[in-house]
């Protein structure tokens, strides 16, 4: 193998894990990590530490949102292969849509201010990371994330109760359906955790809470 195809499976592994859509996979991969359409070529583990944050954020998919990840002081030239559209500038962002890395883009420190199309929210990566780091985590490690500008009343979620038992993990309640073997949250029932990705100190509370109830 040479070193042109071990930095190619580096990047893919990278991309892999960041748990991107089928889309940024496609396209924006190919386009960042070759010189013939991105120039100078893009280093990808430039932002890795970033992408490793924004992949243990969930994101309200019902939301779409521009991240700014970070600036150099180099000026970046992409183009899109299948398109033709260009992205400049000194700074990457991304596009979260349905909590999935939708693509990755360049723009100019200067269009800070304006706000780019077809998405919800523009959030800064170190705003992220703060309310990442002091946000209680989930039992996977990961963090909820959505932005609330709705009028009270509208659109507001209705609680649903679930005839399960319920453990208490990291102050949050979760329904335990046996039968498939995963954590539903309370406060949010189309959020679901398999019992395989539990950590094991969760994994032995979720047991004990079914071990009391089947005792009574």
């Amino acid at each position: 193998m040479n070193i042109r195809d071990e930095i190619r499976d580096v990047l893919n592994e990278i991309f892999n894990e960041a748990s991107p859509s089928p889309h940024f996979k496609d396209r924006v991969f190919g386009r960042l990590t070759s010189s013939l359409y991105t120039n100078p070529q893009f280093n990808y583990n430039d932002v890795k530490n970033q992408i490793e944050i924004i992949k243990k954020v969930n994101f309200n998919p019902k939301q779409s949102f521009a991240i700014s990840i970070r600036s150099f002081p180099t000026t970046f030239v992409s183009r899109d292969p299948e398109t033709g559209k260009e992205s400049i500038g000194n700074e990457i962002w991304t596009v979260i849509r349905n909590n999935e890395i939708a693509t990755i883009f360049f723009r100019n420190t200067s269009q800070r201010g304006i706000k780019v199309s077809g998405v919800d929210y523009t959030v800064n990566f170190k705003s992220l990371q703060n309310i990442y780091n002091s946000s209680e985590k989930n039992p996977d490690g990961t963090v909820d994330f959505e932005m609330s500008n709705q009028k009270p009343g509208k659109g507001q979620r209705k609680k649903v109760e679930l005839d399960l038992p319920i453990v208490e993990l990291e102050g949050n309640s979760w329904y335990i359906d046996e039968e498939k073997e995963e954590l539903i949250y309370a406060k949010n029932i189309k959020k679901k955790l398999s019992f395989d990705d539990l950590q094991e100190e969760y994994l032995e509370k979720v047991i004990n809470a079914v071990t009391t109830k089947n005792m009574v």
